[in-house]
């Protein structure tokens, strides 16, 4: 699937049409190399429409107005998304870390002292545990949550 075909799935899904697309992009007040000038109505149509390739220049607006990641612009298959999260999850600084955690665990919220890295490196190691550990740590973690959660009441 080509670029322009996919930003025009992320239009249809997010129920823009053509002339809000544009609207947004020219707030964002991109500028074409070539000109240093915003890019016209009749060459975003262009671009929108497949006649034209989509300047570079804009990918990062035309993400931006379709609130997703430019690297979804280019590839979205199952694959390519799980590369890119990869790569984001081995990139991430301590404040992206926290975020995501904060996103994906919000009982763990209040504990601004964890340490993720100790905490990926465990579960990286627990796929080494026997059944019979696994059991007992799961029982006990679940007892640290509950007691956890009474006394936060």
């Amino acid at each position: 699937m080509k670029v322009y075909e996919r930003v025009n799935l992320y239009l249809k899904d997010k129920n823009i049409n053509k002339i809000e697309f544009y609207k947004k992009l020219l707030e964002l007040e991109p500028k074409l190399e070539s000109t240093g000038e915003p890019p016209s109505q009749t060459s975003v149509y262009a671009y929108l429409n497949g006649q034209v390739a989509i300047r570079i220049e804009l990918v990062p607006y035309i993400a931006q107005v379709l609130e997703v990641p430019e690297q979804l612009l280019f590839a979205d298959s199952p694959h390519s998304r799980k590369l890119y999260i990869r790569h984001i999850k081995d990139t991430m600084t301590q404040d992206e870390v926290d975020i995501w955690h904060s996103d994906t665990h919000p009982e763990t919220k209040t504990q601004d002292s964890i340490d993720y890295k100790r905490f990926d490196s465990i579960h990286d190691m627990l796929q080494f545990a026997p059944d019979m550990f696994l059991k007992q740590l799961e029982n006990t973690l679940k007892d640290y949550k509950s007691l956890t959660l009474k006394f936060r009441q």
